[in-house]
């Protein structure tokens, strides 16, 4: 009798075992970028974000570059038109060269821990965690890396967080890890966006793989941000003149512009359209985020030793939602490791 209770239990047991690991690991709701310069979600933004059952949205707070006397300064600061009850984790856009030559990165966290909190508080924002983004160089890395241990300073109470990119996650020791206990790996703005016979700059499997391979790991943990957006790149006399946000594609169906390759068109005539002027003779490469290529990012990492603690999805601030359904997101949330 105390054998069989023994069995039973054994093989309780082990079917517990195995619907956890069918089960698979719990993941968090996704998030998402709002990266506009005015804070005003519309009906269908609105919408997706209680679909996706969202808690979290990061949001750019502003820009720092340097201006024509060479001096870091802020720029493109959040117009919040409207409060939001969700989470808001801000975000910081800093230029590379603004650490080339600074030396003062004791001033300049002083600066944007200042801006941040002065924001946070005129909307009443409680900030758990801050969002550094910018693409450092081995010239720069020493400087930023000063900056982002003074700005942790400043703000001891709040989780930092940097962006990645992949060649800083391949070229981990030329690139440097940087001071903070999490990272953003941006898996976005892949490859040569200013070449015309680039396929797709936003989002490229062959590229992808080019940088994150099967013993890839990373020493400090990670969250992941996948595109959701598209924007028509124009190209003036070879070289590339505008980057539209606001292009989609019954723009392109256009009679003043005409098709020449499966994502490339030509402009007949000088015509603007949708608040973009195009001149005669412009080259046009419109890109978007294929569902399928996110698919295949999302499954290659499983392949690999990175293991991520949250989705971001970059970003809701454009009119294309409709391409992007929840549960397709919500899919895609779910093969990530």
């Amino acid at each position: 009798m105390r054998t069989k209770f023994l069995n039973q239990s054994l093989i309780l047991f082990l079917f517990t075992l195995l619907l956890i690991s069918c089960r698979g690991k719990e993941h968090p709701p996704i998030s998402f970028y709002y990266w506009k310069q005015t804070f005003e979600l519309t009906k269908e933004q609105s919408t997706m974000l209680k679909e996706a059952n969202v808690k979290r949205l990061f949001v750019k707070f502003f820009d720092v570059i340097l201006d024509e006397n060479k001096q870091a300064k802020p720029m493109s600061k959040i117009d919040f038109k409207q409060s939001t009850n969700l989470e808001v984790v801000p975000c910081v856009f800093i230029q590379n060269e603004v650490f080339l030559d600074n030396k003062q990165v004791e001033n300049l966290a002083k600066k944007i821990s200042k801006l941040i909190i002065d924001i946070a508080h005129h909307q009443k924002l409680k900030v758990h965690e801050v969002q550094i983004d910018c693409d450092w160089t081995q010239g720069t890395r020493d400087s930023y890396f000063s900056f982002l241990k003074e700005l942790q300073k400043q703000q001891a109470n709040i989780n930092l967080v940097c962006t990645i990119r992949l060649h800083q996650i391949k070229y981990q020791k030329s690139s440097g890890i940087p001071p903070v206990k999490k990272g953003l790996l941006m898996c976005y703005n892949m490859d040569e966006i200013d070449e015309f016979t680039t396929p797709n700059s936003i989002v490229s499997q062959k590229v992808f793989k080019q940088y994150i391979q099967e013993n890839t790991n990373y020493p400090i943990a990670l969250d992941l941000a996948l595109p959701i957006y598209q924007w028509g790149l124009i190209f003036r006399l070879g070289k590339l003149n505008i980057i539209s946000n606001d292009l989609n594609s019954d723009d392109l169906k256009n009679r003043s512009i005409s098709k020449v390759g499966e994502n490339t068109f030509k402009v007949k005539e000088n015509v603007v359209v949708n608040q973009t002027n195009l001149c005669k003779g412009d080259l046009i490469r419109f890109e978007t985020s294929p569902q399928e290529d996110l698919f295949q990012i999302a499954k290659h990492f499983k392949k690999t030793n990175l293991t991520f603690d949250q989705l971001i999805f970059y970003h809701i601030s454009q009119d294309n939602l409709n391409t992007y359904h929840e549960a397709t997101l919500s899919e895609i949330n779910s093969l990530i490791p």
